[in-house]
């Protein structure tokens, strides 16, 4: 027993006297990084500052956006009066600071490359650029003094990025929430959503860069290439970076739908791709939430286009003739003009200047391609206004370029007719313009209608009003005016004691299409009261044929489409009855209309613009040398300028 104890006692020295000698051979353990600590630290925190930072911007835009409602709102209530310039006076420097702000940020514009950005523009794009880089690259030198140390940014980068994600998707949906918030257009958020994708793709493969060097340094190049989220990132960083190169407006342009198409792919492979890149190294929590606004705004979409086109009645198994699709009527005006005409459900609403994206089954080369185009009808019950007061005038006026039974004829629940003015161009507009002027009788087509989208600014509130529009830029403006002459006539904004509305045609057959629209919103309005002008210039014969360019049109070629017998002579005399409508010969003299018009008005003013990108520059221009805060003191008026555009950079 006692010889048993010794052993196991001496055997147990042995042990520790064993673990005592390796425990002091061996290599003392491994101390932290300090740098890695700190870039490990600066990875996590610098992506959230960004968005702090962005946080902020938007919050202080929407501020803005609010504010300017409320004023517009109270201005509202004020009856006009019109007052002669003085003397400077001290409570107009909210005013003058307001319209030098707007001088220099809308006024203001810079050209490059065949692109023209506003300074605001310029100022969100390059400053959303400087912001994402200057956090991406500050703060990498290694605490042994290495400056730009590439352990600092590769995967700050690749964070920043992952985390911006949902801004890029944010700003490009249609249902776009910080457009709603700020009031920002959303032509001028496709350009930030487009800025946003080209800035995070350069950072995109300046993080894969930045590890593919750490990797050979490490001598872990191949091994990478073998592992699965090397090859989830490279296949997300090469089609988004294709897409951004076919996104530039003068490749875009050329094939609009192949755009489009690659677009909704691409992003759903960018963004799973992304997800199981971040996955591997546990961050798929930056991705998933550009998951959600992604999914919410499609959701958003199916649930727009399912109510609007009366599909719920059709699922619930409810007999309607028209639960399938709605009815697209199509006129043909001009070689280089469509009227399109859709009585949509009583429960739709828009507001004047927003868009809807048409699609036709039987012309669209997919089942989802749909286009944006303003919508020019005021949101009233088609047998309201337009039935009632002028319904044998509409009547007589299209029965004249088309034939009588191609008008829309409202049905119970469908009174709110939607009416869109479309420019021929190539892809789907050329099929639609074929297709219509190849039907035999009325041109009608099932369509679909996704909408209404987009904020866009209200012509209510302000002492003077110019809408200057260029061929199927009347669109946007006509809208504007109608909301205008139907808030006279109900007496819902006194403040308002002039407009004046500008549009440039290259042809007088344009006139019908727009024709029935003004004569029902001056039946019964006293111009007088309001203060109406409405100048139509026609900057070329029908019989002109030298292909002179002017600002109401591009200079795409005319296809040879006979279109239906016209009577623009007929609408343009059944407009000249009215006192406030005069149609002349020739392109209005922007400079002087603005320079006459800033003279008379005192108060809030508004001009509206829709055409070509010269149009607006020549705009910008007239105002920029017309007016001056130095002029708002002494009671001139404080010009707020909106200028509606699509194709961006």
């Amino acid at each position: 027993m006692s010889t048993s104890l010794l052993s196991a006692a001496a055997s147990a020295t042995r042990t520790l006297a064993a673990s005592a000698s390796a425990s002091h051979s061996a290599a003392p353990a491994k101390k932290a990084n300090p740098d890695g600590v700190l870039w490990k630290a600066r990875n996590k925190e610098y992506p959230n500052q960004i968005w702090y930072f962005c946080a902020a911007c938007i919050a202080l835009l929407t501020l803005v956006n609010l504010t300017s409602i409320l004023v517009r709102r109270f201005r509202r209530s004020s009856p006009f009066v019109a007052r002669a310039r003085g003397p400077v006076t001290l409570t107009r420097i909210p005013a003058a600071a307001t319209h030098l702000f707007r001088w220099l940020a809308f006024y203001s514009t810079v050209s490059f490359g065949g692109y023209t950005l506003d300074l605001a523009e310029l100022f969100m794009a390059c400053g959303y650029i400087a912001v994402i880089y200057a956090w991406g690259f500050v703060n990498s030198t290694s605490l042994k003094g290495q400056v730009l140390l590439v352990n600092y940014w590769s995967n700050r980068t690749g964070d920043i990025a992952a985390t911006q994600f949902p801004l890029m998707i944010a700003l490009g949906m249609r249902n776009n929430i910080i457009g709603y918030l700020t009031g920002i257009s959303l032509d001028k958020m496709n350009l930030l959503h487009r800025v946003v994708a080209r800035a995070l793709c350069v950072m995109i493969w300046i993080h894969g860069a930045g590890r593919v060097y750490i990797a050979i340094g490490n001598g872990e190049n191949a091994q990478n290439v073998q592992e699965g989220w090397f090859r989830w990132g490279i296949a997300a960083a090469v089609p988004f970076t294709l897409l951004c190169v076919f996104s530039v407006r003068t490749v875009r342009k050329r094939s609009y739908e192949a755009f489009l198409i690659a677009h909704f792919f691409v992003a759903i492979v960018l963004l799973v791709g992304a997800y199981y890149h971040a996955k591997a190294k546990n961050k798929a929590v930056e991705i998933w939430p550009s998951f959600v606004i992604w999914g919410f705004d499609r959701t958003l979409r199916f649930i727009r286009t399912f109510v609007a086109n009366s599909g719920y009645i059709h699922f619930l198994g409810k007999s309607d003739a028209r639960a399938n699709a709605l009815e697209a009527d199509v006129h043909v005006v001009s070689p280089k003009l469509l009227r399109v005409s859709v009585l949509l459900p009583n429960r739709v609403h828009w507001s004047p200047g927003q868009i809807a994206y048409l699609s036709v089954p039987s012309v669209s080369r997919t089942p989802w391609e749909a286009h944006p185009f303003s919508i020019a009808s005021l949101d009233t019950s088609a047998s309201a206004s337009s039935t009632n007061s002028s319904r044998d005038e509409k009547q007589g006026e299209l029965s004249a370029s088309s034939s009588s039974s191609s008008i829309v004829v409202p049905s119970p629940g469908y009174t709110k007719e939607a009416v869109f003015f479309i420019r021929v161009h190539r892809g789907f507009t050329n099929r639609l313009l074929d297709a219509a002027a190849a039907a035999k009788g009325p041109a009608r087509f099932n369509a679909f209608v996704d909408g209404p989208y987009c904020t866009p600014p209200t012509a209510l509130g302000y002492s003077s009003v110019l809408l200057i529009a260029g061929g199927s830029g009347v669109s946007f403006t006509l809208p504007l005016l109608l909301d205008l002459a139907r808030a006279a006539r109900l007496n819902a904004n006194p403040c308002c004691g002039r407009v004046v509305f500008v549009w440039s045609v290259r042809e007088s057959d344009q006139i019908d299409a727009v024709a029935p629209l003004l004569s029902a919103a001056l039946a019964d309005l006293d111009t007088k009261t309001l203060g109406l002008e409405i100048r139509i210039h026609v900057t070329r014969n029908m019989e002109d044929t030298d292909g002179t360019e002017d600002v109401a049109a591009g200079d795409d070629d005319e296809k040879d489409v006979p279109a239906s017998p016209t009577s623009s002579v007929t609408a343009a005399r059944r407009l000249r009855r009215f006192e406030c409508v005069t149609v002349s010969q020739g392109r209005p003299d922007i400079d002087e209309l603005l320079r006459t018009e800033v003279a008379a008005a005192s108060g809030a003013m508004a001009v509206n613009v829709c055409g070509t990108r010269g149009l607006a520059k020549h705009v910008r221009r007239a105002l920029k040398k017309g007016t001056s805060a130095a002029d708002v003191l002494r009671g001139g008026p404080s010009v707020h300028l909106h200028v509606e555009s699509f194709g961006g950079a």
